[in-house]
């Protein structure tokens, strides 16, 4: 174990570090999905076959670090599984069912699918393995359940989650079919102040998660969330400006916080 947690120290400060870089990579490069896709970043599939091949790692890997830890970490633990099954709430949505929604032939490059799963498993090992193996015995006695940063965090976790669903249906039932690849510009809560309520939303989960499990690589995960979806926001934002022009930029939308940025 004391191997592991060197291992996961490093790993802690490798992806912060990776974090900042990636921020500022994307500040000049807008990857190839979604709104900003093109085929400059080599062979593509299909957005559902992409999303699901990207998402489903950390789910998996997630799973297995529990059971694992049943019998070689810390056992059972009330407080640290109810943080396990939000994470894999949120994971089997977007893994699952969130790409048998979607609209349209869309694709999505491999090299994003591939840097995503490289991602997704550094993050399982992240979370995991602070809430089932690193963390002190006695750091989530079952009193966390009504302390401020399980009750704050809980608060803020689910309500990212209902913005980012609310808006990824909003965005889905602009299509009028399954073959529709137009975009269109959608409206209404939550949409009215942003133009990446979704994005929003999923920022929100995760400053949620950091703060109910109130750890390091909680806060590592917001620092990456931020990192890929803010510069994500910009993109898009200047995709629904390109598109649709005056019709877009009257809304005086934000791009991604209100009242902020």
């Amino acid at each position: 174990m004391e191997i592991f947690s060197i291992f996961y120290n490093y790993l802690l400060w490798i992806m912060t570090i990776l974090g900042v870089i990636v921020f500022i990579i994307l500040q000049f490069i807008t990857p190839a999905y979604g709104m900003t896709y093109n085929n400059r970043w080599g062979n593509s599939v299909r957005s559902k076959t992409g999303w699901f091949i990207m998402e489903i790692p950390v789910f998996a890997a997630m799973l297995i670090m529990f059971l694992i830890s049943l019998k070689y970490g810390h056992g059972f633990n009330w407080v640290t599984f109810t943080m396990f099954c939000f994470f894999e709430i949120h994971y089997l949505q977007r893994s699952i069912i969130f790409p048998s929604l979607m609209k349209g032939t869309s694709k999505m490059p491999i090299s994003i699918i591939v840097v995503g799963v490289f991602f997704n498993t550094c993050n399982a090992l992240m979370q995991g393995g602070w809430l089932f193996y690193l963390s002190p015995a006695d750091y989530y006695p079952i009193s966390w359940f009504w302390s401020p940063q399980f009750i704050i965090g809980t608060f803020l976790f689910f309500l990212g989650m209902v913005i980012n669903l609310s808006a990824d249906r909003i965005i889905r039932a602009l299509r009028t079919d399954k073959n529709d690849n137009n975009y269109y510009i959608p409206y209404g809560w939550p949409f009215k102040n942003i133009s990446s309520a979704n994005y929003f939303g999923e920022i929100l989960e995760w400053v949620g998660f950091a703060v109910l499990c109130w750890s390091m690589a909680g806060l590592v995960f917001v620092i990456w969330s931020f990192a890929n979806i803010v510069p994500r926001s910009k993109a898009v934002y200047e995709r629904y400006t390109q598109f649709f022009g005056e019709e877009f930029t009257k809304l005086k939308r934000y791009k991604i916080f209100p009242y902020i940025y």
